[in-house]
């Protein structure tokens, strides 16, 4: 085992496997608008909307492995499981983030090899932050 990165559910994203190329954080607030007679409109905060993570991950199968880590993601996916996110750290230190959802999960492989499976696999996670530990990153 490489060194882990970080851990989804039971997918372990590692150095050496499935790896986490980028990480894109966005958040939304409700904001009403308010007519204001004969002056600018007034806005009101309501509350926040979804705080969505999206992971760019890639791995090299033949030669690092990875696709395990997927096949965990891809089940929780298709159970719509709630699991906990987790960054790892240097110095086995590690944050959780919050609980989460896999809302979309995306695959590609190109340079398809003689067994039939792709050299290079590029993978899309969107993760949704979900319950009481949702507060941001």
């Amino acid at each position: 085992m490489s060194h882990p990165l970080c851990c989804i559910g039971s997918a372990v994203l590692e150095v050496i496997g499935l790896n986490p190329r980028r990480l894109d954080y966005r958040s939304e607030a409700h904001w009403a608008e308010h007519a204001v007679f004969d002056d600018e409109p007034f806005y009101q905060p309501t509350g926040l909307g979804a705080r969505v993570l999206t992971l760019h991950l890639a791995a090299r199968p033949h030669v690092m492995g990875g696709l395990g880590a997927y096949a965990a993601l891809k089940r929780h996916h298709e159970a719509q499981d709630v699991v906990p996110f987790i960054r790892l750290m240097a110095g086995s230190i590690g944050e959780v983030v919050g609980d989460v959802a896999i809302r979309r999960l995306g695959h590609g492989e190109e340079k398809i090899a003689p067994d039939g499976l792709g050299y290079r696999h590029e993978f899309d996670v969107e993760l949704l932050l979900v319950g009481r530990r949702a507060g941001g990153f």
